[in-house]
Parts: C-alpha cells; structure tokens; sequence
C-alpha cells in the first residue's frame, strides 16, 4: 500500500495566544435606551474593543429626550421599562412620565461612563462598507447642518437610531400659512408648556402656555391621547381633529396594573406613597417579587393578539365596556371611534384621562376632514370654519425603516434600495450584503404585548455575542446567508396572517405596506424573542478571514495569555459548573 502525501498549504501559525482578541473599532450610531444597553454590555463582554457613539442631539435619552409634550409617559409599567441590571426602586408613579424616564436613562448612562464616549450634536451622513479593508467608513459632521464633514474606518458598525424619531407634519393645504402657533408633539417647545414665564426687563410675569387658549389638537394616536387631557385642564377650548378609528384600552398588564390603580385618585395611574418607596428600596427581596410580579403580568398579554382566542375576546369586551361608560357623557364619540378592526391589529393605547377629557363641555371632537388651515383657521370637509390661537400636530412618525443616511454594503449596493419593497432584516439584527453591520430596533423588533425591553436586551445580547465571535476567531467580517433571510421570511409569513396584525387597520406595524406583511414587530410573544436570541445559529452566516490566516488560525502559537504571564493558571476552578445530585 502507497503512502499518502499531503501537498496542502502549510498551515499559516498565527504567532499569539489563542485568547489574545482581535482589537475592533465599534461605531454605535444613537445614544438612546438600546445604544445605552448596548455599549455598558461591549464594556463588559468585548473589553478590547474601542468604542464610539455618534448622537445628533445634545444629551443621551433618544425618545426620551426628544419627547417634552405635556403627558408624555410610557404606557406599560415603569418597573417592566427599566433594564435588567439596572432596577430603579424609586418610581414615583406606576406610569412614569417622560421626564422622569429621562433621568433614569441619563443615571445609567452616567454610572456605567458612556457619555465619555459620545460625540454629541454628531449627525452620521453615510456610511461605505470597503470590501478589500473589510472595514466601514463612516461620514459625520455638525447634526445642524451637512456643511463640514469628517471619516473614519470602523470594523463594526451598529445602528441604534430607533424608528419612531424622523417625525413629519401632515399634509394639509396651508398648513404653514398658518400665523399662531404650529407645533409637533415629537419637537414640542418646552417653553409654551411653562405657565408664567419672567421678562427680565420688566420684572413682570405673561402667560407663555396654552392657558386660556383655543387649541386644535390633530390625531388620534397615543402622542395626541397623552397630550388631550393636559389641553384640556388649561384651554378655553380644545378642537379634536381625528380620522383614524381607534381602540383606548386599559393600562397594561393586566391584574397586576388594575389592582396597582383601582381607586387612586390620579386616573389610570397609581403615585407611590413615601412607605412604599422605602420598602422598596431596604428590601430588595420584597422589591424583586413586586417587580417580577408585573413583569409576570406584562408577559401574559401574548395572547391577545390572535382574534379567536378567549383572551383576545374577553380583552375586547372589556374595551368596549370601559369606553361605553367613560364617554356615556357623548355617546356619539364611542360610535365615531369604534373600529372595525380587532384590538392590537394596530398598537394599542392605554389612554389614562383621555376619555375623561373627550366628554368635558371644553373639548369638541370631529372626524370630518380638515381640507384646509388659513391663517388663524381650521376648515373642515362639512363647511365649518373654526378659528383656533394654536394647532398641535399629534400625527406620527415616518416608520418605513428606511434608513436615514446612505448605507451602502458590499458591491456597492445601497440599503434602501435593496429595502425598496419592504424592510428585513435576519432575527431583525442583520442585512445580507451588509457585513459587519447590526440594527438595534429595526425590522421586525417591536413587541405588540408584553416587554419590549425584553427584546431589545435580547437583541443586545445576540450583536454582542456575534462580535465576541468577530474578536475572538479574529474574523475579518460575517454576513448573514441571503438564504437565511428567506427562511426567516418564511416564518413570518406562516406566522403573522393567525394574528389580529394583518386585518384591515392602518398600522405603523405594516408600514404602509399594501399587501399586510407585518415589518414592526417580532413573530411571537418577548419570551419567544429572549429565548430565540439567546443562541445564535452561527451556520446562518458567512465568514472571511484575513489573507494570511486560516479559518482556525485564531487558535495561536499553543499558548495562553495566563501561560505566557504565567498568570492564574487554575482559574476554571473559579466557575466550575456543579452538576444537580439526582436522588
């Protein structure tokens, strides 16, 4: 019998230790709640990596601090809105305003150091994937204006510029002829929400507000139902203007939410006493059972969202009754708004006040169209003419996930037009063509009950992981399979058409899309994202390593760091995994 040869190519010997990792540039694009999460977990899993957020405003928050209309809150519990690792035991309400959010945001960014590390007032104006580097070069300037720009290369980039930010105006002849105030719930100025404001000059005080003002409000979504009950209170008269149809329910999270507010004063909501913010905060173990308690409750709203199931059914019965009895003042207002939809076919709305305020002899509501705005008027399609001081637009977002800089990928392919027909993105976190590029709060991302953060801290978990990978095999750049893009599509189509998702309703979850596939939210409940993200399937992309280095040349020269420093050369005792004893 011959010998056998072997003619392959000397292995490339990589001349360092096989736990020495790959030293990657990161650029996090947004410093919001999720580009928060994501660089404290870089900092404690991918250590070695250089970081940079780029943020257009002035401060960290994203929504948060964008978002100064009056009532602005969020509408699940504010123990569920917090991070993980990070519990605040001190909410004052259960509902949480805007504001108080805020703080919390800019508290966890300032104990974990991120500030350091990003460049505010920074607008990203594009980004270009190098194929031969296998690097990004990222443009970047003043977010005021293009003007003067700047580059730089990054191994790693990551978009955390969220989707419910590029607000717009709606589209009304004469809208901007208008000569009182025009403003827009997404850049709402803070001073005509102050009552008294001081002229230095004169030592006087004059009303700034909406007090004692004749306010149109446009709208029908959650922006306008936080903002009509705060109008209402202080204006002469509040014009509701809204054509869309829309279900207000009951503060989420079921039991747990409605034994929490039952009989508190400030409706719909719950104000901690001083007694419980002490126990929450001495003892962690009763605070942990309250938390998880809600968090429990939150997570059980799953259901919901498929028409025929029992849950779905009792949960509508009970919209309709609370709605019935809150507006019994003007019975009309319920029949102009009851859709024809299933509730959750668009995203819900808790409204705490909102139906209260609809039925005050101050507010008029109307679902005649405005055909035209002059210069101090509101005129809609059934002829009236009503002269208004001010005009507050509640009118949404531009939710097509279209990016909004040019990203242009591998062959020099451009983002949006591969987005073209609709927006996809594998598990929601990563684009074929697009190498070494993560989305945080893209396709597929949102949650229509339950935890979003859950998700989002799922996904942060995932891109970490994936450029763990990156820096410890030394990876040039991976990709995600267009064919596991197709699968992943697969399943949504399968999944989404047994949910309340694709009936007929006008939904920033389809955006826009005619033919109902579901491009906002995740297929299935927040536990199903946690547990499908927690393991990637590393078989779904594709990898390119350096010229000089074999697929497993990050396996070094035989040696460890703690070997060559002779370091703690025992310290897997420190974490041995004990096996459970059986009986």
């Amino acid at each position: 019998m011959g010998s056998i040869q072997d003619n392959s190519t000397p292995f490339p010997f990589q001349h360092r230790s096989v736990d020495t990792p790959r030293k990657l540039r990161i650029a996090i694009i947004g410093a919001g709640v999720s580009g928060i999460g994501l660089y404290i977990r870089f900092r404690q899993y991918v250590p070695s990596a250089e970081l940079q957020i780029f943020e257009k405003n002035s401060d960290v928050g994203g929504t948060w601090f964008e978002n100064r209309y009056p009532g602005v809150a969020c509408d699940i519990p504010s123990h569920v809105y917090q991070y993980t690792f990070e519990p605040n035991t001190q909410w004052s309400k259960f509902f949480s305003g805007g504001a108080e959010i805020l703080d919390y945001v800019r508290g966890v960014a300032t104990k974990y150091g991120v500030q350091k590390s990003v460049s505010f007032n920074t607008r990203v104006f594009g980004a270009t994937w190098n194929e031969i580097q296998g690097n990004w070069t990222v443009e970047f300037g003043d977010a005021a204006q293009k003007g003067r720009t700047e580059t730089q290369t990054f191994d790693v980039v990551i978009s955390a510029v969220g989707n419910l930010n590029k607000w717009k105006y709606p589209e009304i002849e004469g809208l901007h002829d208008f000569e009182g105030k025009l403003l827009h719930s997404a850049t709402w100025d803070p001073t005509w929400s102050v009552s008294k404001h001081s002229d230095s000059a004169s030592s006087s005080y004059r009303v700034r507000d909406y007090t004692n003002k004749t306010v149109a409000l446009i709208g029908a979504g959650s922006s306008a139902i936080q903002i009509l009950p705060h109008l209402q209170k202080k204006c002469t008269e509040v014009f509701h203007y809204t054509r869309g149809k829309t279900w207000v329910s009951e503060p989420f999270g079921g039991e747990a939410t409605q034994a929490t507010i039952a009989g508190d004063k400030d409706s719909g909501n719950y104000s901690y006493t001083s007694e419980e913010l002490r126990k929450f905060r001495e003892d962690p173990e009763y605070y942990w059972r309250y938390r998880k308690n809600i968090e429990r409750f939150i997570n059980l709203d799953h259901p919901c969202l498929f028409a025929h199931e029992e849950a779905s059914i009792a949960s509508k019965q009970r919209i309709i009754e609370n709605m019935k009895t809150k507006l019994a003042k003007k019975p009309e207002i319920y029949a102009a708004l009851e859709p024809e939809f299933t509730p959750g076919c668009r995203r819900l709305t808790p409204g705490p006040g909102f139906l209260e305020a609809l039925v005050e002899d101050n507010v008029h509501f109307t679902n005649s169209k405005i055909v035209r705005v002059t210069k101090d008027s509101i005129i809609t399609a059934d002829g009236k003419i009503q002269k208004v001081d001010a005009i507050v637009c509640a009118t949404g977002f531009d939710t097509t996930f279209l990016p909004r800089f040019p990203i242009k990928g591998s062959n020099n392919i451009l983002l949006a037009d591969q987005w073209s027909s609709h927006a996809s993105a594998y598990l929601s976190t990563a684009i074929p063509n697009f190498p070494n590029l993560f989305l945080l709060g893209g396709p597929n991302s949102a949650t229509g009950g339950g935890s979003l953060l859950i998700i989002f801290e799922s996904i942060i978990g995932y891109v970490v992981k994936c450029v763990q990978k990156i820096s410890r095999e030394h990876i040039k750049y991976m990709a995600v399979k267009p064919s596991s893009l197709r699968s992943w599509e697969r399943y949504m189509d399968a999944y989404f058409p047994g949910t309340v998702h694709v009936e007929n309703c006008t939904s920033w979850y389809k955006a826009g899309q005619k033919d109902y596939k579901v491009v906002g939210l995740w297929p299935g409940s927040s536990l199903h994202a946690r547990k499908t993200l927690e393991f990637p399937r590393w078989e779904d992309f594709e990898y390119v390593y350096p010229e000089a280095q074999d697929s497993l040349g990050w396996l070094g020269d035989g040696w460890t760091v703690a070997d060559r420093e002779k370091g703690d050369t025992a310290a897997y005792l420190d974490e041995v995994d004990y096996p459970p004893v059986l009986a």
